[in-house]
């Protein structure tokens, strides 16, 4: 049994630790539980459901899952103490060990006009992180300078490969730069009780958890990064951040969700003059891949 494989069953309930041990996991990204509906598993390229014998193409002889079953799942991959997850579920997710992601659909709990937390759990997305150590070193090669590392956004779609491309830059560059990685959704390390889950290399550090813009400012005051790595940039806050890191002689790695450069020449023009290169990245035969590399200079 694998190492992902084995890590995820530990910390599942009894019953689907035995229905998913004669599963395959390669390939495997999502396990996703809804209540009273058919269990189901999104591989790269097809989705199939959970059954008492394995897998099955057909939802009506799947395995259904009922509300104290997903209680019981919950539970376990929240290593039975919801408390102490209180302020991740607040975001709708959870990093548990392995620094795999356990997203939650529910009831939403509000007070004082801010989300605390949620109730009456309806879905779970186990969402399984995979770290493939070497996959950016022909990229890494072609964002080197003489004068260290070139400015790069990563663009694509969800899940193209973009954080898994930023954690093995983090990697690679660590062996040369300090880097910091700012790690709002602790995707990127996958920090699990204080220590990241992936290999991201010697001299870097995390700041997990932190708002982009403000993590971006204390790495900046805090940390002295020659490299900062981020994911999912947007907003106009993010964009003055990242103007203090550039006149400070940082240099930056980040990804963007969009569906093409062009469609964010015109949404997010102000962020992208910050950048040397993009990188779109998309699907070939199911696997992320690099598909182009552009200048924005």
């Amino acid at each position: 049994m694998d190492n992902t494989k084995d890590m995820i069953l530990r910390q599942l309930s009894d019953t689907y630790r035995r229905l998913l041990s004669s599963v395959p996991f390669q390939g495997l990204e999502e396990i996703r539980f809804r209540i009273e509906r058919p269990v189901t598993l999104y591989y790269h390229d097809r989705t199939v459901y959970l059954s008492d014998c394995g897998i099955t193409l057909y939802p009506h002889s799947a395995k259904f899952i009922g509300k104290s079953e997903l209680e019981d799942v919950s539970s376990c991959l929240l290593n039975h103490s919801v408390y102490a997850y209180l302020n991740e579920i607040k975001d709708g997710f959870a990093t548990i060990r392995g620094g795999h992601r356990v997203g939650l659909a529910g009831k939403c709990i509000i007070k004082n006009g801010q989300i605390t937390g949620m109730t009456a759990i309806s879905g779970i997305n186990l969402r399984i992180a995979r770290e493939y150590p070497g996959c950016a070193k022909a990229l890494a090669d072609r964002l080197k300078t003489q004068n260290g590392v070139k400015n790069t956004l990563l663009i694509s779609p969800p899940q193209c490969g973009k954080t898994t491309y930023l954690r093995d830059l983090a990697r690679i560059f660590s062996h040369t730069y300090k880097i910091t990685i700012v790690d709002e959704r602790s995707e990127i390390a996958g920090t699990y009780e204080g220590v990241p889950q992936f290999d991201i290399g010697p001299q870097t550090d995390v700041l997990d958890r932190f708002p982009k813009s403000s993590g971006m400012l204390l790495a900046l005051r805090s940390l002295s990064p020659q490299i900062l790595l981020t994911d999912e940039l947007g907003d106009e806050k993010d964009a003055e951040a990242i103007r203090k890191l550039c006149g400070a002689g940082c240099r930056i790695i980040a990804s963007m969700h969009g569906d093409s450069l062009s469609e964010l020449r015109r949404t997010k023009k102000e962020l992208l003059s910050f950048f040397d290169v993009a990188v779109c990245m998309g699907r070939q035969n199911g696997i992320p891949s690099v598909i182009s590399i552009e200048s924005l200079r």
